[in-house]
Parts: C-alpha cells; structure tokens; sequence
C-alpha cells in the first residue's frame, strides 16, 4: 500500500497542508510507502514574474487558507511578496527531486522545509543558497545535493515527475492511496489530518 501525494512548492493550499503529510510520514513511514509528486504549477510559459497584481491574488487565497488549516504566513513570506522574484515551480521541485534521489528517506521533511523556506521565512526559492540551509538543517551533503541539482539527469527527472504528476491529478493538493493496483483519492484540495487518517486506517483494513 502507498500514499501518492501531489503538490507544488509554490501552491499556498499544499503550505496549507504541509503539516499534515509530516505528520502521516511520521504516523505510518513504517507500514507505508511514500511517493511525492510535484505538479510543476509554474513552468514553461507559466513561469512569471510576481506582480502586484498576482500578490492580491495570492494573500486573499493565503487568508482563506489560514482561516481553513490553522496554518500561518510569516512577516518573512509578506516581505518576499513586495519583490518581483520569479515564480518558477521547476527549480524547487529539481530540488526535491534531487533529495528524493540522494536521500530519499528525507524527501519529505525536505518538502515542508522548502515550502516553510517561502511562506513562513520569506526566503527566494530561485537561489542555492536556500536549499543549501534546508539540507544543512537535515544533515544532507550539501556538495552531493549541489551536484545532483544542477545535474542534466535531474532536469530530465523533474520533467518526468511532472509528467507522472499529471496522471494522477490537475490540481493541487491531491493525495491518492494505491493498494493491489487500486487507486482511491482520498484528499482534493483540502483534508484535516483526522479525515486522512481515518481513510487510510479504512483502506488498509480492506481490498481497494
């Protein structure tokens, strides 16, 4: 049995969600196997420029996230929004590739971090120097990530995980549960951590 999670570094429901699928790894990484998708919101000729257009978009989003999930925006995240950095899913999700590939077991403390990186702390997913910190945090080789992230294999594997994203799931967050080749969905958009549970307790106990 495995739970598919689908999420992109840049969507605010998927911070919303963040503590959730910590909490689930760290419930059932035993019994459990994990698999992380991102979605790839930002790429190609999405990728933009933030505008002030766009961080009206966002915070009134943000607002309802907050009032949804309990989670909350950092006075960092509110300053990075006056800038006009780049929103670029790629370069974010090549890094979670990245660990998946070279520590894999902490792909998804590595996940929360990055998306903790932006909505709390404020920090530009676009630069080294963020990812750098988060594996120092986790006690991933930095030189090792760094040779990985800027790899032409990685960029290759980040389009594929895009690509194997898409046939799960458009939007994001999307949790799926695969048993005996069976797929159910048990979260879209938005589940509390007690919902999620009880599905995949529900799921375990019988045939998909």
């Amino acid at each position: 049995m495995k739970i598919i999670y689908i999420m992109d570094p840049l969507c605010g429901w998927c911070y919303g969600n963040s503590d959730n699928i910590l909490k689930l790894y760290d419930q059932y990484k035993n019994d459990l196997d994990f698999e992380i998708l991102s979605g790839g919101m930002w790429t190609g000729s999405n990728v933009r420029k933030q505008s002030p257009q766009m961080v009206n978009f966002f915070l009134k989003h943000d607002e309802a996230v907050t009032k949804r999930t309990g989670i909350t925006f950092g006075e960092g995240y509110f300053e990075l929004l006056k800038q006009e950095i780049v929103l670029d899913s790629e370069i974010p999700s090549r890094a979670m590739v990245s660990v998946k590939t070279i520590a894999p077991e902490q792909v998804i403390p590595f996940m929360v971090a990055v998306q903790k990186a932006r909505y709390y702390w404020g920090k530009d997913l676009n630069v080294d120097a963020t990812y750098l910190e988060i594996c120092k945090n986790l006690g991933i080789d930095q030189e090792q990530f760094l040779a990985a992230f800027h790899s032409e294999e990685m960029k290759q594997a980040t389009l594929q995980n895009f690509n194997d994203a898409a046939q799960y799931a458009q939007s994001f967050p999307t949790m799926l549960v695969e048993k005996d080749g069976k797929y159910a969905i048990i979260e879209q958009g938005y589940a509390s951590f007690t919902e999620l549970e009880k599905h995949i307790e529900l799921l375990k106990n019988r045939v998909v």
